[in-house]
Formats: C-alpha cells, sequence, structure tokens
C-alpha cells in the first residue's frame, strides 16, 4: 500500500490554490463592474455632448447649455475617477493571477513528487514479487531435483 508522507502538505497546498482561484475569480468580477461602470459614465457623457451639439441653431437657454456643460465636467472628472478604479481592480487581479500561478507551482511540484515515489514504489513492489516468485521457482526445482 502506498502512503504518500507528504500528502498533508499537498491538501494544504489544493486547499491554497482553491481559496486563491476563488479570490482571482472574484477580483475578475470586480473588474468587469467597474468597467462596467466606466461605460455607463462615458455613454451619459456622451448623450450630454450629443445634446449639446443638437442645440446648435435653436434658441435655447444659456441656463440650459451651461447645466449641460457642467454635467459634461462631472461626467468627465468621474470617468477620471473611474479609470483609476478600473486600474485598481486590474493591478489587484493581475497580483491575485500571479499568486494563484504561484500556488498552482507549488501544487505540480508536489503532485510531481508524489508521482515520482508511487512510481519507486511500484518498481520497488514490482521487483519484491519477480523475487518472491524466483525464489519459488527456485524452492520448485530443488524439489524435483531431489524426488
Amino acid at each position: 500500500m502506498f502512503n504518500f508522507k507528504l500528502q498533508s502538505i499537498l491538501n494544504v497546498r489544493k486547499t491554497q490554490e482553491d481559496k486563491l482561484l476563488q479570490e482571482f475569480s472574484e477580483k475578475q468580477k470586480d473588474l468587469r463592474k467597474e468597467h462596467e461602470h466606466l461605460k455607463l459614465i462615458q455613454q451619459e457623457k456622451k448623450l450630454l455632448i450629443d445634446e449639446l451639439r443638437n442645440v446648435q441653431g435653436k434658441t435655447v437657454n444659456v441656463t440650459e447649455i451651461a447645466m449641460n456643460t457642467e454635467g459634461i465636467k462631472r461626467h468627465q472628472k468621474s470617468e477620471t475617477l473611474q479609470k483609476e478604479q478600473v486600474r485598481e481592480a486590474q493591478k489587484k487581479m493581475e497580483e491575485k493571477r500571479e499568486a494563484l500561478f504561484e500556488a498552482i507551482k507549488r501544487r505540480k511540484t508536489m503532485e510531481t513528487l508524489k508521482s515520482k515515489q508511487f512510481e519507486l514504489h511500484q518498481s520497488e513492489a514490482n521487483l519484491l514479487e519477480r523475487t518472491a516468485i524466483d525464489e519459488m521457482a527456485i524452492v520448485r526445482h530443488n524439489r524435483r531435483e531431489q524426488e
């Protein structure tokens, strides 16, 4: 029966990998949300700009234009801040990705070690089995010669 002495370490590494995978997935989801929010801000800003363009050549109240312009400025500030949020979310996701890849490497190293130890165990077991079979054949041969 094969018993990997470092199985508990392998189990811990698998658990760590699963945890990091979940955290990475959460960071991806956060990044998507930040991108969606940025797109929404950009769409709203575009609508305000289009609205301002449509006003050209029409008689419009100056306060309407001023309000529209102020709204565009607010959206530009929001867009700048949101772009920073997106960059931050991207950075956090990349950090989790790197940590996940490192955890995968550590787990695979342990699994490779386990595999090599299992192969060694199998070859030793096969050697013992062949030795036992050879000894039985020798004993049978000696009995036949004594008869």
